[in-house]
């Protein structure tokens, strides 16, 4: 994966995971319930999750390391996405 490549797919999931953060952040909008702060830090946590995944990948300069990143990164940020994120914000708060 060279430079160009890595940067390409990194900005891709991130503009993927603020469409799918936008659309959970306009459902809280039209509910009664409104958002809470639960809600708000796995949000919130989902940016951090992918700046520390592309700190990681950015550091080293291999290709067996950025892909390797770059799977795990995947991975992390569809389990934190699809209700992990929500999970970890009921038991904190």
């Amino acid at each position: 994966m060279n430079k160009r490549a890595f940067h390409i797919y990194n900005i891709l999931v991130l503009l993927v995971l603020l469409c799918f953060n936008l659309l959970v952040l306009f459902a809280f909008g039209i509910g009664e319930g409104g958002i809470d702060v639960a809600a708000m830090v796995a949000l919130v946590f989902s940016f951090l999750l992918w700046g520390v995944f592309y700190f990681i990948q950015f550091v080293r300069n291999e290709k067996v390391w950025r892909i390797a990143w770059f799977c795990i990164m995947v991975v992390v940020l569809y389990l934190w996405e699809t209700g992990y994120g929500a999970w970890v914000g009921r038991v904190i708060f």
